[in-house]
């Protein structure tokens, strides 16, 4: 007897603001079984795993049939497919952080009984038990006290990794799910998916890495241009090669939370190297930043100079992000904590640090909600807004385009935003941040969602800009992706809480 159909796609397309993002895509699904959906940026992946969780139709006009087995009858419509199924995607997180509600870690995990934005009913003691067994066991800790909105990107993902997982969902979607975070926490969760695949979760997993490709899998999707490439299943052997492989997963250390390496914070912070009177493009003394009275930055001595271009890696939760901030003048020292920039030793307004900086970061990508075209976003680099907030001159508009040109983005400069791919606003958001010729270009995980000839692409860029006098800080949790430069690049390890960091 055939193995039941989960879903089942006829000759299916979908279209998005009048454009066909998906054509005549035919696929089975059957209950039980694993896949990875592949393809570059703009291939139609995360627009396949939004028609399978019901969230897009197929076109009311020859668009094809997609049919339901969840129920164990089949069915067209997709109406409760959502209490069998659990989805991650970066869209998902970015809709979580543009709610108003204050919500804490806990309040986001112990939705995923049900897969809703709130939590609507009262939970069982058996429930509330699972919550707490699954939250030791994914290290979240004081993640679930805290307000989402101060989480970093990773501590975040983590969060609603765990909420997929915790209601046991026949059916788990993962787009890009691995994204912002460390390499310990990667392997925990990944081993944490394996287990619930291995206990009957049917996985589809959208992704660009190699690293995501586990034994689970029982077949992979090949997209372009929205159509199949390729179509492979196999049948699921595990063999000597993936027992080792998950083996290997499981016995990665566990990531450790913030709270629990207090041992590396015992040694005293020092300064990276003496303080010199040659040109500084940053120069921080006694630098101490707290977010909710708790400390995220502690004591921070470090300068940049011109010339150095700096990596900056450390687990989720160790302040990273919050340092870019910092030196983009988005946060302040706490009293007695001193910054200085561009070599000057007057403070600077922000829109002065600005007009010498460009910024690339998760929250500034999620900030763009408004109908904008790319190029539209582009050019609002030149006034640091989101969204354009004064008229844009001809030379202005020229220089737009120059950068689209650059980057090999001419062809989307006319295409919504919000309707590109998650790589693809990505590549946008790094021409917004270069289109005013910033002395330095700070970048949080610039290199996240790319495919890999994007990926390749955007190094080649970063190594050219390093090579034009322009210097970069850039936080990264895989160093191999690091650009190559001509300038010696220093990296700042960063650790929790708070953290104490040193040179390399």
């Amino acid at each position: 007897m055939p193995t039941p159909l989960l879903v089942q796609l006829d000759n299916v397309s979908v279209s998005l603001a009048g454009r066909r993002i998906l054509h005549g895509v035919s696929w089975r699904w059957r209950r039980g079984e694993s896949w990875a959906v592949l393809g570059a940026n703009g291939s139609g992946k995360s627009t396949f795993l939004r028609l399978v969780a019901g969230e897009l139709h197929p076109d009311p006009v020859d668009g094809g049939r997609r049919t339901y087995g969840l129920n164990g009858k089949p069915s067209t419509c997709a109406a409760g497919v959502r209490d069998h199924l659990a989805f991650v995607s970066p869209e998902q997180q970015e809709r979580y952080l543009n709610l108003e509600w204050v919500r804490t870690g806990r309040d986001v995990l112990l939705t995923g009984f049900h897969q809703t934005d709130y939590l609507y009913r009262r939970l069982t003691a058996e429930q509330n038990a699972a919550a707490g067994k699954l939250a030791e066991e994914l290290q979240l800790g004081p993640l679930l006290r805290r307000d989402v909105q101060t989480l970093s990107q990773g501590e975040f993902r983590r969060l609603l990794i765990a909420r997929a997982l915790l209601g046991k969902p026949r059916v788990l979607l993962l787009d890009e799910f691995t994204d912002g975070l460390d390499a310990a926490m990667r392997a925990t969760l990944l081993a944490a998916v394996q287990r619930a695949a291995e206990t009957g979760t049917s996985v589809l997993i959208a992704t660009h890495r190699d690293d995501e490709l586990l034994p689970l899998l029982h077949g992979r999707l090949m997209l372009e241009e929205g159509r199949i490439a390729a179509k492979r299943r196999r049948e699921r052997k595990v063999g000597r090669e993936e027992n080792s492989q998950l083996s290997t997963l499981n016995s990665q250390p566990p990531a450790r939370d913030g709270v629990r390496s207090l041992e590396v914070e015992r040694s005293p912070v020092r300064s990276l190297r003496p303080f010199a009177a040659e040109p500084f493009l940053f120069r921080l003394r006694n630098v101490s930043v707290y977010l909710d009275r708790k400390p995220i930055l502690k004591n921070l001595d470090w300068e940049m100079r011109s010339g150095e271009h700096w990596a900056i890696t450390g687990p989720n939760g160790s302040g990273k992000s919050t340092f870019l901030k910092l030196l983009l003048g988005e946060l302040h020292p706490a009293m007695g904590g001193v910054i200085h920039r561009f070599g000057e030793p007057q403070r600077h307004t922000l829109w002065e640090i600005r007009a010498r900086t460009g910024y690339v970061g998760p929250d500034l990508q999620t900030a763009y909600r408004d109908a904008l075209t790319a190029r539209e976003v582009v050019a609002s680099g030149w006034f640091a807004s989101i969204g354009l907030l004064d008229a844009v001159t001809r030379a202005q508009w020229r220089r737009v385009d120059e950068v689209l040109a650059q980057l090999s983005l001419s062809d989307l400069a006319r295409e919504p935003f919000l309707h590109l791919s998650y790589g693809q606003r990505r590549r946008v958001l790094l021409a917004r941040a270069l289109v005013h010729r910033p002395k330095v270009l700070l970048l949080d995980e610039p290199l996240d969602g790319l495919d890999a000839e994007s990926l390749s692409l955007m190094r080649q860029h970063l190594t050219g800009m390093g090579g034009d006098g322009m210097y970069l800080v850039m936080i990264t949790h895989r160093p191999e992706e690091l650009p190559e430069m001509n300038h010696p690049t220093r990296h700042l390890v960063m650790r929790s809480p708070p953290n104490y960091f040193g040179p390399t």
